[in-house]
């Protein structure tokens, strides 16, 4: 097929189904990345070993393990739908961090990770009449981490009077 200066040529068949493979290949890995950023986060935040039978200890399966400070001085900024949680770097910018959260009294998931030497991370979409709690690890290596405390909103639910 000739080709003429100004017009573009219209893909073939092939070319097309491949534009979309790759596209789906990188859907793909994009789930799988995401999917093992909650792995880790689901398995730092229930490390809570399960209690042995009464009257001894039994063996505790080897999981992460606490190492070096936790974060600190975790604050939340609660703007209705959105809230910005900020702590400081115990670590001045050598690691990254995992924020965890979710609805008050309920178990906590991952939401982000947050790159060495960021200290805030913004939850946008949540809902103003619902209480929500957060917390963030400071992660030193695949199975080392330190987790700083939960904090908590406490959203006034009383009805206005008239």
């Amino acid at each position: 097929m000739p080709t003429y200066p100004g017009y573009s040529q219209v893909p073939e068949e092939g070319e097309s189904r491949r534009g979309r493979a790759l596209v789906a290949v990188a859907v793909a890995g994009a789930v799988v990345a995401v999917a093992a950023v909650v792995g880790v986060g689901v398995v730092l935040l229930n490390r809570e070993a399960t209690p042995g039978p009464a009257g001894g200890s039994a063996p505790t399966a080897a999981g992460p393990a606490t190492s070096g400070p936790p974060p600190g001085d975790l604050e939340l900024r609660d703007d209705a739908t959105t809230i910005t949680i900020t702590w400081s770097d115990p670590t001045n910018g050598t690691v990254p961090f995992m924020v965890a959260g979710g609805r008050a009294g309920q178990d906590l998931g991952v939401m982000a990770t947050v790159d060495p030497g960021e200290t805030s991370y913004t939850v946008n979409g949540l809902n103003s009449r619902v209480d929500y709690c957060f917390t963030v690890l400071a992660v030193y290596s695949t199975d080392e981490f330190a987790t700083s405390g939960q904090v908590c909103t406490n959203r006034d639910r009383s009805t206005p009077s008239t």
